[in-house]
């Protein structure tokens, strides 16, 4: 038996195993992915224009100022900036001044009678304010003058009996009263208000006296009309005691009238510079509401009514 050799190996494949066509078209996608990324990640941009032709341009268009301008607006800002530190400085200067003061702070010493508070305009009032703050304490003790004045004009007229002043005992008893309570009230509602307000530069007690210094002034006014049943020795009354010729009441009544008269300008004029001074300062009213409710915020007496209110409504409900 003879054996004949086989045409072809067993092992050749007769077709090329790349040329199926399932493989092929895989091969085909694959390439088309990888140029696809290739053109969307790289992109050769051709730009022949000059980076810094715009810049060039932008400054022939648009010069530097000239020199002269810089350096002008600089020393402005700079003396505006020298100004500022001045400032500061004398502030900390007032601070430091004040801090002594109040480490030496001595006893009481107003009023000298029953001292129960310690004044010193020197020690406590800033150097600039001193003048201002010594004609409001001068503007008060007239007031004093006149309250004394305006109740002895007052007493003289009612035991002088004139026919046609039939309400000096009223008004004698109305200046009496004023005397005692226009006191007090004229010292610790605008004149320790303004005294604080220039020692501590505070909006809150630049506000008390703007409101009582107000009704203060408006009151003088009044008082040297010399309305009948008002307490007050004033015009009326003055020309009424002239005219029925009672020199001595009528001489102590016009003193008066000169006091109320004088004492309401002076009153005018520092109620304006102490309101120049307030504006100057840049006080605001809003400023003056934060400074008032962190004084409540500080007081016992507000915190216990608060407590007490808040725990009755609790309670009620």
């Amino acid at each position: 038996m003879s054996h004949q050799p086989l045409a072809t190996s067993p092992f050749d494949d007769p077709s090329n195993p790349f040329q199926d066509p399932s493989i092929t078209s895989a091969l085909n996608s694959e390439r088309a992915v990888h140029e696809t990324q290739d053109d969307t990640t790289f992109h050769h941009v051709s730009d022949n224009r000059d980076p810094f032709g715009s810049s060039t341009t932008s400054l022939q268009n648009n010069p530097p100022p000239p020199s002269s301008t810089v350096k002008d607006d600089f020393t402005a800002r700079e003396e505006a900036l020298r100004q500022k530190e001045r400032a500061l400085a004398e502030r900390e200067r007032d601070l430091e001044q004040r801090q002594r003061v109040g480490e030496l702070r001595g006893a009481n010493n107003f009023p000298p009678c029953f001292p129960i508070l310690y004044l010193n305009i020197v020690q406590e009032i800033p150097l600039n304010h001193q003048t201002t703050v010594l004609w409001l304490y001068r503007e008060w003790l007239l007031f004093l003058v006149t309250l004394l004045l305006n109740f002895f004009a007052c007493l003289w007229v009612l035991f002088s009996h004139p026919a046609s002043v039939t309400s000096s005992p009223t008004d004698m008893g109305i200046a009496l009263t004023q005397l005692f309570t226009h006191t007090l009230a004229s010292f610790f509602l605008w004149y320790r208000p303004v005294y604080n307000a220039y020692m501590k530069d505070r909006s809150l007690y630049y506000y008390f006296f703007f409101v009582f210094n107000g009704f203060h002034v408006i009151y003088t006014f009044y008082m040297a009309i010399g309305i009948p049943s008002t307490g007050g020795a004033g015009l009326i009354l003055l020309i009424t005691l002239f005219t029925d010729g009672y020199i001595g009441p009528g001489v102590l009544t016009l003193l008066a009238t000169l006091c109320w008269l004088v004492m309401g300008c002076l009153a005018v004029y520092l109620y304006k510079t102490t309101y120049d001074h307030y504006k100057a300062a840049g006080h605001t009213f809003k400023e003056a509401k934060t400074e008032a409710f962190s004084h409540m915020g500080r007081s016992n007496v507000v915190r216990d009514t608060a407590a007490n209110v808040a725990w009755n409504s609790a309670t009620r409900r």
